[in-house]
């Protein structure tokens, strides 16, 4: 079994066995990656899944001497219980598993470490999925096949983290959205799959876009994957035009999200439009 590139992009190749292709996921510990989990499980040939939970990535900041990136986080992790948009995100996200068949896992310190290297190389993947680690190096994309990313944001404009909200901050309601794309060194920088834009309605706080995104980019994923398994389609890729921005956790500062209520609740500034899917 092998992953053959030509001029249309990437085809899985299972003349020779007819077995399906290994697929390993990489992410934290979060209730979409939960979901993710379980769908990759009951649908796919899941060989492994590697965790990196939030607070090691936490642990690892304050490791590192990144005190304000690391004060930054816990501030965001706090606003999320604050708010109730970590009881939604759950919430969301527990309504669609009926029955959640989450695979043993391996977790690590970080995503970097020789444990997941030494993972990897055990289990071969032709594919591999991410979504919510920290920064992965070079040697970890090198080992892990075709290595593909849902990241939270609409690229190349909004790159990093708490993409959706900035979108939403500053009423960039067309590129709210979920992009999946190929993984390398440049952070958020590999060949586009696809953008997923999911539809808007006046009622929808970031929270509610953020998940609604992260779901349609992950059931978009499942349809390629399914279509790369059976031979029928590629997975195509376009490369980046351009640098975009990029966001850190520090970024989103806590004034922002004052103003932001103001505007929407006290003020009726903040106007949501009703914006269905654009058309496949």
């Amino acid at each position: 079994m092998r992953i053959i590139e030509d001029e249309n992009g990437y085809w899985f190749d299972a003349s020779a066995s007819g077995q399906r292709p290994r697929i390993l996921a990489l992410c934290s510990d979060d209730p979409q990656q939960q979901y993710l989990l379980a769908e990759l499980n009951a649908r796919f040939n899941l060989v492994g899944a590697i965790v990196e939970p939030g607070q090691a990535q936490l642990h690892r900041l304050w490791q590192q001497g990144r005190y304000k990136d690391g004060l930054y986080r816990q501030w965001q992790n706090q606003r999320q219980r604050w708010s109730g948009r970590a009881r939604y995100r759950r919430e969301y996200f527990a309504s669609l598993m009926d029955a959640p068949n989450i695979p043993e896992t391996v977790a690590v310190d970080w995503i970097g470490s020789d444990r997941t290297l030494e993972t990897i190389q055990d289990v071969a993947p032709h594919i591999t999925i991410v979504c919510g680690t920290g920064y992965i190096p070079s040697r970890i994309i090198a080992a892990s096949g075709l290595m593909i990313n849902i990241h939270g944001g609409y690229l190349p404009d909004y790159r990093g983290n708490h993409c959706v909200f900035f979108a939403y901050y500053h009423s960039d309601f067309e590129k709210i959205g979920a992009t999946l794309h190929l993984v390398t060194p440049q952070l958020d920088g590999g060949e586009v799959i696809e953008v997923i834009r999911p539809p808007i309605y006046p009622h929808d706080n970031d929270e509610h876009l953020y998940c609604r995104a992260l779901h349609n980019g992950m059931q978009r994923l499942f349809t390629l994957l399914v279509a790369f398994e059976n031979g029928d389609a590629p997975i195509a890729v376009t490369p980046q035009t351009s640098e975009g921005q990029l966001f850190r956790h520090s970024s989103r500062k806590p004034w922002m999200d004052l103003n932001l209520w103001l505007k929407r609740r006290l003020l009726g500034r903040h106007r949501v439009p009703c914006l269905p899917p654009p058309p496949n």
